[in-house]
């Protein structure tokens, strides 16, 4: 056996296996629910699709590096995934459903498809490399524009209502007191028309705020509503409550609408462990300042509190596969992601030749300068800028490398 069959089984032996335990562990905590025709249903369906079709490309790669056919490898894959549905009918908390008959498959394919470019796409040729960084360049506009484009405020245009400490099946209870919160200036429990142009200019403008007074919170579990706007379809417009102990804040955003990730920004350590026994009042709010997600915190006299510009580099938490909340180490998240998206550009521009560097280097700045700007998002800040010198760096060494190694490989008698 070859050593790339082995590393194949290996890979698609390890991808089982990681596909097994998470698809079909018990989740005690959620609510099973009935077997669903629906392709993409859900909250956050596009963000379940994308990550089933991740899940199977390990396994789909190792079918094939094992030396299977595509065909095969593809045929095993939806064994597989129609194996896993199954079995999912049975286990606590698990949901079966045809749209992840599709995406797994899917994923098993285009895992498949992997495993036959690896060589084109680590060693490409000058003419496949140059093809390869024009096609990224394009690819790295359109993640930076959807996600500038994405960071804005989206209303729906129906009533809403103010809710204080709301009781919901999957939060716990805020086991502090609420003694007044407001919404853009307007107080809530109160029913506020959405429909209205006042309304959804004071909850849509650059600067929005939802602001809450609390006395006697304490830590809590999950996720504990101190003040929360719904609408009749008991979507969540604004969330202003804590998780394990941190001030939380969350409001709609087009993220909702293609049915992703919506943004959640956090202070930690707010709430203490335990109630006091002399409880003070605490001042808190969230919400959207100058184009930054705002949280602040009042208590004794202290206040704290952290801002995250809404720019062109959050695409990578719109697909997280668990809940997060954007902390302090956000920014430093958002410069690897594009760091890690700039350097296969400039590795293929490096082996296309210089002037291919030099254009594709441009484009690639060019883009993160004028994206925020067209999406009306926030300026790329300093470490976004960093990053993408960071990821240039290293596209080019290790494009470099390669064809410094390529070379002396033909210099061989």
């Amino acid at each position: 056996m070859t050593p790339q069959r082995k590393f194949g089984r290996a890979v698609a032996i390890a991808g089982f296996l990681f596909i097994a335990v998470l698809t079909l562990t018990p989740q005690y905590a959620a609510t099973k629910a009935p077997p669903s025709w629906c392709l993409l249903c859900g909250e956050q369906s596009v963000l379940d699709a994308v990550l089933n079709v991740f899940l199977f490309i390990p396994f789909g790669i190792g079918l094939r590096l094992a030396g299977m056919s595509r065909r095969r490898a593809f045929v095993i894959g939806l064994v597989t995934t129609i194996t896993v549905e199954l079995m999912q009918l049975y286990i606590p908390g698990r949901d079966t459903s045809l749209g992840d008959l599709f995406t797994n498959s899917f994923g098993c394919f285009v895992g498949t498809l992997c495993a036959d470019i690896w060589r084109v796409v680590l060693v490409p040729s000058r003419t496949a490399a140059t093809r390869l960084a024009i096609g990224w360049t394009l690819l790295w506009v359109a993640v930076l524009t959807l996600s500038a484009e994405l960071t804005h405020i989206a209303l729906p245009a129906t009533t809403t209502w103010g809710v204080w400490t709301p009781e919901l099946l999957h939060q716990d209870h805020f086991n502090g007191r609420v003694l007044s919160a407001t919404a853009g200036g307007l107080p809530t429990p109160n029913a506020m028309n959405g429909a209205s142009d006042d309304v959804r200019s004071r909850l849509s403008s650059d600067s929005v705020v939802v602001e809450g007074s609390v006395v006697g919170a304490a830590l809590s579990g999950q996720y504990s509503s101190i003040s929360s706007i719904y609408d009749y379809r008991k979507q969540q417009i604004f969330m202003l409550g804590q998780r394990r102990g941190s001030l939380v804040f969350s409001l709609r955003m087009r993220t909702a609408d293609v049915r992703v990730r919506t943004p959640i920004i956090r202070l930690d350590s707010v709430f203490p462990r335990h109630r006091p026994l002399e409880p003070d009042t605490m001042h808190v709010a969230g919400g959207v300042v100058h184009r930054q997600l705002w949280i602040r915190a009042e208590n004794h006299g202290v206040v704290r509190e952290r801002t995250l510009p809404l720019d062109a580099g959050l695409g990578w938490s719109y697909f997280l596969p668990f809940d997060y909340e954007y902390g302090a180490e956000a920014p430093w998240l958002t410069a690897l992601w594009l760091a890690g998206l700039v350097t296969p550009a400039l590795h293929w521009a490096t082996r296309a030749g210089r002037r291919a560097l030099l254009a594709v280097a441009a484009s690639l700045a060019l883009a993160l300068l004028a994206i925020p700007y067209l999406a009306a998002a926030h300026p790329t800040p300093w470490w976004e800028w960093l990053a993408l010198a960071a990821g240039a760096t290293i596209g080019i060494a290790i494009g470099s490398a390669t064809f410094a190694r390529a070379g002396r490989r033909e210099l061989r008698p």
